[in-house]
């Protein structure tokens, strides 16, 4: 039975539909002529419901409650708490108007018709009870932690708000029409923060609107801060426990993979959910409430299934949206039939073949030419595994890499380890080239499997020759022609078919605007240059694909990838599961 990842359907998707009709009505939007009679009355009674508020209310509540309502579409516990909070406030609110005009028109008909909103009030106590009535659906994990943060946020941005608008409304006195006292200014600045006229007469209509409009703005400000801060959803990435190191590391060992990045699942800031005997697992990271995991699921294949359903009910428990990376067309197809998602071919993996690699190829002229360049320089190159490096080449090698790193945050995820030069990496090999006693590039892989390298970090000087690069490699399959390696993964070639496909001649329209897009992408992020290098040493392409729920979460799990891969921005806060409770 296929797992849905969303929820496409439920109670909650009809709760969050009405909390936006509610929020639409409250701004008037059902009260034009070009909706039925019926519903404009529906639209006016919830407008009235706000009458001892200013239109400036009005639009607060409604931006609360649209905030609100996304919450609730996605299950979130503190969204049902802040939606049921404010919907008994506004039945209280409705409660008092409609006694209010009773005891002062008497006139009791009004209670059942008129401008007493008591469709509104209907329409509020049965959205109470179907929320109510409805609580154990939103079940998803909160962080205590960002709790209390927010609250002390709430604090803090409100006092600082009240002083601002003290401070507004008291300099603007000159233009009273009478003095007043410095509770009445007080009195203005807090009913001011939340649309509602205070006691200030002001001589200029211009300048009434004019404060008001600052001090709503600072409300609002106040509201969507707070709430978009309550609402976000938890973010937890950890550092992998020695435990659970060790027991992925049993499960590569037993199970070897056939996907080249089963290594890079030991990163120290991925977490790991584990299938119910404990034969499989998948590695993930959270980022701006998406749950990517990278690669194929490690372990039993036999087992990937219940590995999934445990992934899929995590991302459920804390309403993330899952996702994949990078995995292999046989775990897509295995993703595919256990869940309701779709996939997205996002580029290939260049592998080598070892048997097949002959330098002196016509085919491999480009390598063999930018090899024999370095060499011409003096570069030499040394391959061994770390367990075989002294302390001393380790540091080295270490701080070098340190040292050549270009850009700001360490890029990469899926296909690095983010560590270099470590001793838990025992089978790891490192090649690097050296000049006239000085190195000048560095390339590091990591096991794949029983006879397989994948490449995990590659580092040259800035005076290195343009084929020093060519060269590490070149020397790597050398290595592994004579240590028993089959099979050597290089770097992942994003949207490869496309480049390809845009050189054809007879190329498509479509194909040639996409070629020339990604062209124009590639200034700015390696793409094409990437291919090319890969291309020259005549690799086997194999596919490699996202998953995602559907077709309208797409662009949120691209910009979650491109996070989580340091392309963009990434500032996560890591929390412990010993901080997350239900």
């Amino acid at each position: 039975m296929k797992r849905a990842i969303p929820e496409k359907s439920g109670a909650h998707r009809y709760l969050s539909i009405l909390l936006l009709v509610e929020s639409a009505s409250i701004i008037g939007l059902f009260s034009t002529h070009r909706f039925p009679h019926f519903i404009r009355i529906v639209g006016n009674d919830l407008h009235s419901a706000i009458t001892q508020t200013t239109d400036a209310a009005s639009v607060i509540i409604a931006v609360a409650l649209t905030l609100i309502a996304r919450g609730i579409a996605h299950k979130r516990k503190r969204a049902w708490q802040l939606a049921t909070s404010l919907q008994s406030l506004l039945i209280m609110m409705a409660l008092f108007h409609n006694a209010h005009r009773f005891l002062s028109h008497h006139h009791t008909t009004h209670i059942l018709f008129g401008n007493f909103g008591l469709t509104h009030l209907i329409f509020e106590i049965v959205l109470l009870i179907l929320l109510m009535s409805k609580r154990s659906t939103f079940d998803t994990v909160t962080d205590p932690h960002t709790r209390k943060s927010d609250f002390f946020y709430f604090l803090q941005v409100s006092g600082l708000s009240f002083l601002v608008a003290t401070l507004i409304v008291f300099l603007d006195r000159k233009r009273f029409v009478h003095p007043i006292s410095t509770w009445e200014i007080v009195e203005t600045a807090i009913k001011g923060l939340i649309g509602v006229s205070g006691p200030v007469a002001y001589s200029m209509l211009k300048s009434q609107e004019r404060i008001e409009n600052l001090l709503v703005g600072l409300g609002l400000f106040i509201a969507v801060t707070t709430i978009i801060r309550a609402l976000r959803p938890v973010e937890r990435i950890v550092h992998m426990s020695s435990e659970d190191k060790i027991a992925i590391s049993e499960l590569i060992t037993k199970y070897p993979s056939d996907d080249s990045l089963a290594y890079f699942a030991l990163r120290d800031d991925k977490d790991v959910i584990w299938a119910k005997n404990r034969k499989a697992a998948i590695t993930y990271s959270v980022i701006n409430g998406t749950m990517v995991a990278s690669g194929d699921p490690l372990g039993d294949p036999e087992c990937w299934p219940s590995a999934i359903e445990e992934f899929i009910d995590e991302a459920s428990r804390h309403a993330w949206i899952p996702a994949v990376y990078g995995c292999t067309e046989k775990a897509g197809e295995i993703w595919r039939r256990e869940t309701e998602c779709d996939a997205l071919e996002i580029g290939d993996e260049a592998v080598v073949y070892v048997e097949d690699f002959k330098i002196e190829t016509p085919q491999l002229k480009g390598v063999r030419q930018m090899a024999n360049k370095a060499r011409k320089e003096g570069y030499v190159t040394v391959t061994k595994k770390i367990s075989d490096l002294s302390s001393d080449e380790r540091k080295t090698l270490s701080r070098l890499a340190q040292e050549w790193r270009r850009g700001g945050d360490e890029r990469g995820f899926s296909m690095a380890l983010g560590r270099f030069c470590d001793i838990q990496d025992t089978e790891a090999v490192v090649t690097w080239a050296t000049a006239q006693g000085e190195f000048k590039g560095l390339l590091q892989f990591v096991p794949w499997g029983k006879d397989g390298l994948s490449l995990d970090l590659m580092r040259r000087a800035s005076d290195a020759v343009s084929g020093v690069n060519e060269l590490l490699i070149s020397a790597t399959i050398e290595y592994g022609r004579e240590h028993g390696i089959s099979r050597i993964s290089l770097n992942f070639a994003t949207f490869r078919s496309i480049f390809e496909r845009g050189e054809r001649l007879g190329a498509g329209p479509i194909t040639r605007f996409n070629h020339k897009i990604l062209i124009l992408l590639s200034r700015f992020v390696q793409m094409e240059s990437l291919y090319r290098f890969n291309a020259k040493f005549q690799p086997v392409w194999e596919p490699r694909y996202i998953l995602f729920p559907s077709i309208g979460h797409l662009g949120r799990v691209a910009v979650a990838i491109l996070r989580v891969e340091s392309f963009l921005p990434n500032n996560r806060r890591k929390i412990t599961p010993k901080e997350v409770s239900l």
